[in-house]
């Protein structure tokens, strides 16, 4: 199903709890492509209650805002809501959210569809704008979307603006399959070298291995090379795939390419995973064969059974959509990506307990031969925005509305809780925490040493 929701209202609804803001705004027309959407006065019915801000609802069809990156683009088309006076939630209570309804043009339909992406942006009393992508209804007959918006993002908000994201179509992709280390670069194509002590990385989401375990630069040290010095590995290997499709369908995919590696006859088999590819690797053990053995099996920021993440339960929805989407803007990828995530069953996989982390659990301690099992976590937020000596941007802005409430255990890694990266439910683990971001862990110097004494 391609609606995330399972409302899908025909008002136009800015609703927070009592000693808040509620107002109903009745909307009896259908909007077409693109023509002026205004909101009627609001209905008598409307419950008043508790009314601390009047709300002022304003639709342009030529509005625009700028995209967050080179692989979004906006739809024109703008709701903006203001408050008067500004928005302040009591202590003692529990607001509900905003709800806005806004009409798209039916000739962007296709477009809108595929990427299922609102913007909103909310401007503060302070002048601060704090601007995210939201998980939204989308209503295809009367080409109208709906966004929920929590009330945690929205206390001291003196407005509110809602446009719609699409893919731009300047984003490229990677092609999946194997990659091979030159000791420079990475290469698409290459060989496999019989008899020489081996490893294979593998990304985790929003990346690949040409950009999880970069080549380095002037003054960096190629990331392969790090790792194959220090671990002692004669040759590395990579293996990229499709990230937003469920655990299972790509370890496969990684499965075919080890048996690859096995009928090379090298001298040794290990793997070091990323995130999301710590799933990938533990479903595509298990399928490499009974005869075959994968001597280490490194785990860096894994969603690990049976935790997974509890931002993929359904109440949660709303929040992982949010930071798929964050990080989407972050690595410049198109809002159909993360459409992609949801609807092939990839963000349900990740639900802690869900019938997928338990058919991997279950296939990995089956295994005759199992790898030597390492594990990494971190316990830092992801820095968007890095200043000197501190951060000027960093995800932890967006702590009270991704974890507060989630269920999500600190410390977290930005992404990953160390609860499910060191998890227990591997069998006979050695796991460990560095003071690092989701997205520092697979090339610190800190971390490599530490695996390197692990692994010899």
């Amino acid at each position: 199903m391609r609606n995330r929701f399972t409302n899908t209202p025909t008002q136009v609804v800015f609703g927070l709890a009592a000693a808040s803001v509620l107002l109903v705004v009745a909307c009896s027309r259908t909007s077409n492509e693109g023509a002026p959407f205004t909101p009627a006065a609001p209905s008598s019915s409307a419950q008043r209650t508790g009314f601390r801000a009047a709300v002022n609802v304003t639709y342009d069809p030529n509005g625009r805002v700028a995209p967050p990156n080179d692989a979004w683009a906006i739809v024109p088309g703008t709701l903006h809501a203001t408050f008067s006076p500004t928005l302040g939630l009591a202590s003692d209570a529990s607001p509900a959210g905003l709800r806005l309804t806004m009409p798209y043009p039916q000739s962007r339909s296709g477009e809108i569809l595929a990427a299922r992406a609102p913007v909103v942006s909310v401007e503060y009393v302070n002048g601060r704008t704090l601007r995210w992508p939201a998980l939204g209804a989308f209503d295809g007959v009367r080409h109208r979307v709906t966004v929920d918006l929590p009330a945690a993002m929205l206390e001291h908000a003196t407005s509110v603006t809602l446009a719609l994201g699409i893919d731009s179509g300047k984003s490229r992709e990677e092609p999946p399959g194997p990659r091979y280390w030159t000791g420079k670069d990475w290469s698409k194509t290459g060989s496999i070298q019989s008899g020489k002590k081996t490893v294979v990385l593998i990304h985790g989401i929003f990346s690949s291995v040409e950009s999880a375990f970069p080549r380095g630069g002037f003054f960096t040290t190629a990331c392969p090379k790090k790792i194959a010095d220090a671990e002692g590995f004669q040759q590395v290997l990579g293996f990229d795939y499709a990230w937003n499709e469920p655990p299972d369908s790509q370890g496969k995919l990684f499965a075919d390419f080890l048996k690859q590696i096995v009928a090379a006859k090298v001298s040794s088999l290990s793997i070091e995973a990323h995130s999301y590819g710590s799933l990938v690797s533990l479903a595509a053990a298990p399928k490499v064969g009974s005869d075959a053995t994968i001597a280490n099996l490194v785990t860096m920021g894994g969603p690990l059974p049976l935790r997974g993440t509890p931002l993929a339960e359904p109440k949660n929805l709303w929040r992982i959509s949010m930071m798929l989407g964050l990080l989407a803007w972050y690595y410049d990828e198109p809002p159909s990506v993360v459409d992609r995530a949801f609807n092939s069953g990839m963000v349900a996989s990740l639900a802690t307990d869900s019938d997928a982390l338990k058919t991997i659990l279950t296939d990995v301690k089956g295994m005759s031969n199992k790898p030597h099992f390492v594990e990494v976590a971190g316990t830092e937020w992801i820095c968007f925005i890095p200043g000197i000596r501190s951060c000027n941007y960093s995800e932890e802005t967006f702590k009270k509305v991704l974890v507060d409430g989630s269920g999500v255990q600190l410390p977290w890694d930005g992404v990953v809780e160390k609860i499910a990266a060191n998890s227990d439910d591997i069998p006979d683990a050695v796991a460990t925490s560095f003071p690092l971001s989701h997205i520092d862990l697979q090339c610190d110097d800190g971390v490599i040493k530490w695996i390197s004494k692990q692994l010899n």
